[in-house]
């Protein structure tokens, strides 16, 4: 039985783990001849959720951040997860990450227990139309 192409990375939820989970993502993207736009979308949308999970998660204190991604078919399932607390004490001036997310992709959900916060969407893939030119 052939299983689906995922990936599965865990990274210290450090500032400089960012640009990595985003060149994991668009890497995995790529090799589906995904469509630019909606790569840098996806991209996006998970550096907002990493980037949420880097800076409120922890507190100062040590964690990790989790990346999976799947495709099935043609639909993309992303999960960002934490394994940190929740803080609902932002700055007025931010917290648009979520509303980022949610004008990238189809479906965003967010779910937060006293072992973390996981950061779930997915979308439809729209793939590039691929050319006799190889352009």
């Amino acid at each position: 039985m052939l299983h689906p192409p995922r990936i599965d990375v865990v990274l210290p939820a450090r500032v400089e783990s960012a640009p990595r989970l985003r060149r994991v993502i668009r890497e995995f993207l790529e090799r589906f001849g995904v469509a630019r736009p909606q790569i840098d979308d996806v991209v996006l949308a998970v550096g907002e959720a990493a980037g949420n999970a880097i800076e409120h998660a922890y507190e100062g204190a040590a964690g990790d951040v989790r990346l999976q991604a799947s495709v099935v078919g043609e639909r993309l399932t992303v999960e960002v997860r934490d394994f940190g607390k929740w803080r609902l004490d932002g700055d007025a001036e931010r917290g648009r990450g979520i509303g980022i997310m949610r004008s990238l992709v189809e479906h965003v959900a967010i779910e937060s227990t006293l072992d973390g916060t996981l950061v779930r969407f997915e979308t439809r893939l729209q793939t590039q139309p691929v050319s006799v030119f190889g352009r």
